[in-house]
């Protein structure tokens, strides 16, 4: 579960924030350097692992976070993630999730280049609330989610925040089913960009309101499904991690020469209580066209914190078919997982 506020959902910038960062270097030039990560072990079922029997098993995160000062109001910054699970599971390689380097202009925002999310995380993040179930009911995931080859802009001014990123050429960034012609298509992405303007209430009544949306296109070269693009609208209400929360979002994609539209739409609430104990719901439904059913669950997460540092959590999904009524094939596996994670 994230632990920072949906004005801040935009790639790893976010995580440079965390509260569990712990800096390990400062000097008198303005250079920092900060250290995060986290160490899990978690019970998953057969559905949740890439084997074929359920079992117990650890993942890792390990992240930096460094800036130094170039002039006044400037600084260079820089940004790294890494995940490495069990053999079981993910052959105990360490994977990148995050990657990049650039600019902190202060109040004039945040310029980077590399290995980050997508400027539409910052709405498709509204209900990314769970640590490995749900946030499937739209495409943000197709191209990876966190994309390589990227220029991204974060700015924030007032209650506002806005978010810009291009994408340069990558080959295989992902796979999609044309829903016409039924067969699976390699994406390479010869160019594309994205862009989310949120806005937040701070004050008054609307406290904790949120509110955005989203646009991205993207050149998918040698597609026979054509060029892809996807508008997106959300909002959301409270502090995740802190009291109540709720989100629900809506996306419409397009490729150019598929026949219709795919839609989307995913919702969550739940509650963290000063105690330590939280819970979290969500349902989600992803179709092409009106009766090609693609997705459709509810999720939920009981958690309990011992500290600050200690999480023990479980969650679960269960598919649910189609919505209105029941065809062969439509149905998802039910899934579950509990795990303990200390955070650093």
């Amino acid at each position: 579960m994230k632990i920072f506020t949906p004005a801040l959902l935009f790639s790893g910038m976010a995580l440079s924030s965390a509260t569990s960062a712990v800096q390990v270097y400062h000097d008198e030039n303005g250079t920092d350097l900060s250290v995060f990560g986290r160490i899990e072990a978690r019970y998953m079922d057969k559905s949740s692992r890439l084997s074929h029997n359920g079992g117990l098993e650890g993942r890792s995160r390990l992240g930096i976070s460094a800036s130094s000062k170039i002039a006044s109001g400037v600084k260079a910054v820089a940004f790294g993630e890494w995940e490495v699970a069990s053999e079981t599971s993910q052959n105990g390689k360490w994977d990148t999730r995050y990657a990049y380097t650039g600019f902190d202009f202060s109040q004039y925002g945040t310029l980077v280049f590399g290995q980050g999310d997508s400027a539409r995380y910052i709405l498709a993040g509204y209900t990314d609330v769970f640590e490995d179930v749900g946030f499937h009911a739209q495409s943000y995931s197709m191209l990876g989610g966190r994309q390589e080859g990227q220029v991204m802009y974060v700015a924030a001014v007032g209650g506002y925040t806005l978010a810009a990123s291009m994408q340069t050429p990558v080959s295989g960034m992902g796979q999609y089913f044309d829903h016409d012609k039924m067969v699976w298509q390699d994406l390479d992405v010869k160019f594309g960009y994205a862009a989310a303007l949120t806005y937040n209430w701070t004050d008054g009544l609307l406290d904790g309101l949120a509110f955005g949306v989203s646009y991205d296109w993207y050149d998918l070269e040698h597609s026979e499904s054509g060029d892809r693009h996807d508008f997106g609208i959300g909002i959301s209400y409270g502090h995740l991690g802190d009291g109540f929360y709720t989100a629900v979002q809506y996306s419409k994609e397009k490729f150019k020469q598929e026949a219709h539209h795919s839609t989307g739409w995913e919702g969550v609430g739940g509650y963290t209580f000063e105690s330590g104990f939280g819970f979290m719901l969500g349902i989600g439904y992803q179709g092409y066209h009106l009766d090609r059913a693609e997705n459709s669950y509810i999720s939920g997460q009981l958690s309990y914190d011992f500290c600050p540092a200690l999480r023990l959590y479980g969650e679960g999904e269960l598919g649910l078919g189609r919505l209105d009524y029941q065809v062969k094939n439509t149905s998802q596996h039910s899934k579950y997982e509990i795990g303990l994670m200390y955070v650093f």
